[in-house]
């Protein structure tokens, strides 16, 4: 894969935020508003991230990971009995976040990895396939207006 990290984590917080705009018009008044503003906290963190500040990818983990918190992220993905429709919106969100927290740990020299996250090492032929088949998934649920601009978006950023 010849694009940078940064421009790697763009595409993935792009199709990540779209997705959870697609979640949270799907749960409009639900109980999860909670977990999506963490979502949206994540995301923007993750901007902040390629932009060049440091981040704390334990902070950003842990907000992902609020298994004692009622109504939050891990809540929403782990608990929330839905339909089959909403599985892969959510399995694309949940990597692209993961995709970041893991950017930010590796880029802090971290060596370990929560079980869950990873291994400490994401083949780089797994990451290249996985972000490949990102516009593929999206298709499934999201409109095709959104679609094609992800599509745009992403050739910007691997052209850069």
């Amino acid at each position: 894969m010849n694009i940078t990290i940064n421009s790697r984590v763009a595409i993935c917080l792009a199709y990540a935020e779209q997705t959870l705009n697609y979640l949270e018009n799907e749960f409009k008044g639900g109980n999860y508003n909670q977990a999506f503003e963490q979502f949206r906290s994540i995301i923007n963190m993750g901007y902040e991230w390629i932009s060049g500040s440091v981040i704390d990818w334990e902070e950003l983990y842990n907000l992902c990971n609020d298994d004692e918190r009622d109504y939050g992220c891990f809540d929403f993905v782990a608990m929330f009995e839905c339909p089959d429709k909403y599985e892969t919106p959510i399995s694309v969100l949940i990597w692209n976040i993961y995709y970041l927290i893991y950017q930010c740990a590796h880029r802090s020299n971290e060596r370990y990895f929560p079980q869950d996250l990873w291994d400490g090492y994401l083949p780089q032929e797994e990451e290249k396939n996985i972000i490949e088949t990102l516009h593929i998934e999206v298709n499934e649920y999201l409109s095709t207006e959104t679609c094609e601009k992800l599509k745009l978006m992403e050739e910007k950023y691997r052209s850069c």
